[in-house]
């Protein structure tokens, strides 16, 4: 993840985004740079979940991709591109910040198209306290386990 955030870093410095339209040409390609170039290394996209439901889990480990979702567990526009964004626009774009906000908030978790329709929005819940990634999915009934925890 070092070296997308680094490129992300790049991308973001070698753009004049207070330049009204130039923010407005490239604002669909910097929503999916961060994504876009997560997805590229190898394996499949639903291989590459920091965190999975149960159901999800064992439909990756047939390698059936049907009815899965790759979901944001924190909405990565607000919480993440946005306060880079605006960091660049301000010339404070500054590495140690980036990355932080990336491991704090670049959080994946793989469930399915059933689990997704039992979030209650894309967007975090009022009031929320900007620590606790998770809480969306236990205010849906939808446990997650770390990649790590689980055996392939």
């Amino acid at each position: 993840m070092k070296e997308i955030t680094q490129a992300y870093i790049q991308l973001l410095k070698a753009i004049d985004l207070n330049n009204p339209l130039i923010f407005k040409g490239i604002r669909e390609g910097l929503n999916k740079f961060l994504s876009n170039a997560y997805l590229s290394g190898p394996g499949h996209k639903y291989e590459k979940g920091h965190f999975y439901s149960n159901a999800a889990y064992e439909k990756v480990k047939k390698r059936d991709w049907a009815n899965l979702i790759f979901e944001h567990m924190v909405p990565k526009h607000k919480y993440l591109q946005k306060p880079c964004v605006d960091m660049a626009k301000k010339g404070q774009l500054n590495e140690n910040d980036v990355v932080k906000l990336v491991n704090k908030y670049w959080k994946i978790a793989i469930i399915t198209v059933e689990e997704d329709k039992l979030l209650k929005g894309k967007t975090m819940p009022k009031g929320w306290d900007g620590e606790d990634i998770f809480l969306r999915y236990t205010a849906a009934g939808i446990d997650l386990t770390a990649k790590d925890d689980l055996k392939w």
